[in-house]
């Protein structure tokens, strides 16, 4: 059986809140990830989501269980994962071409190089004619456009989203998942995705991880059965209509309003 490209065992963290009060965030997590495998990540607002994810990309430390992508412990932000955030989080100051040579700068890549890298990628998201535009200058989906060329111009192993398409109007959004389908297919990376959105999971993801309430917990797993490519239309199938039921389903069993 291949080595996974991802493997988490039994992470568990809290979090203090006030002097007293600890939060139990994440509690025994558990489940591997195979190599350019896509995996969607839902879940009750608050689980922990969000944090699962920095944990996975090494920014945050975990109370106790492990994070091993190749087989090789995670101890800290290294080159082999790129994270993707909602709120886009570009450097105000620095252009688009500027914001996806950041990361090739701190890899200390050779100027010339990350200059050829970055505008390889402002291509691949089409952002050409827009390489000098900065961030208040650009639409939110061309922000996540960036913001997608920069995680990926360090050429991760890994790609991280959390919520990338969270802030996005709907038909920005769908226009998004289906570019963030077309960069998968070329670039064949394996993608740990986080969303709120069941029917995203489900376009985009060839499984579903179903995360209980706060301290979360793995409750499902869902193989997604549709075949690949995938477009708009699977959306309206009455399996893609089932499954969806069938993960509200479960996220709405245990969560308290």
């Amino acid at each position: 059986m291949p080595q996974p490209k991802l493997e988490v065992s039994h992470l568990t963290k809290s979090f203090l809140r006030g002097r007293e009060d600890v939060v139990r965030v994440l509690d025994d997590v558990s489940f591997a990830v195979a190599d350019l495998e896509f995996v969607a990540i839902v879940g009750p607002s608050g689980c922990g989501k969000s944090t699962f994810l920095r944990i996975v990309d090494g920014l945050i430390a975990p109370d106790s269980g492990k994070v091993r992508i190749n087989g090789q412990p995670v101890q800290g932000p290294g080159h082999g994962r790129g994270m993707v955030f909602q709120s886009f989080d570009l450097f105000p100051w620095r252009t688009a071409l500027g914001n996806v040579e950041f990361g090739l700068e701190m890899a200390d890549i050779p100027r010339a190089e990350r200059r050829a890298r970055a505008l390889r990628w402002i291509e691949r998201v089409g952002l050409v004619g827009f390489e000098n535009a900065y961030p208040h200058q650009l639409s939110g989906g061309m922000q996540q456009r960036v913001g997608i060329a920069r995680a990926l111009a360090i050429e991760p192993e890994v790609l991280l989203m959390d919520e990338p398409f969270g802030a996005l109007d709907v038909q920005t959004r769908d226009l998004l998942q289906d570019e963030l389908l077309a960069i998968w297919q070329r670039e064949r990376k394996t993608v740990l995705f986080v969303t709120h959105s069941i029917e995203e999971a489900i376009y985009l993801a060839d499984r579903v991880l179903i995360f209980t309430p706060r301290p979360a917990r793995i409750e499902r797993v869902l193989q997604v059965p549709f075949a690949r490519p995938r477009n708009e239309d699977v959306k309206a199938s009455p399996a893609f209509v089932e499954l969806r039921s069938e993960i509200w389903r479960s996220l709405k069993h245990g969560v308290k309003i």
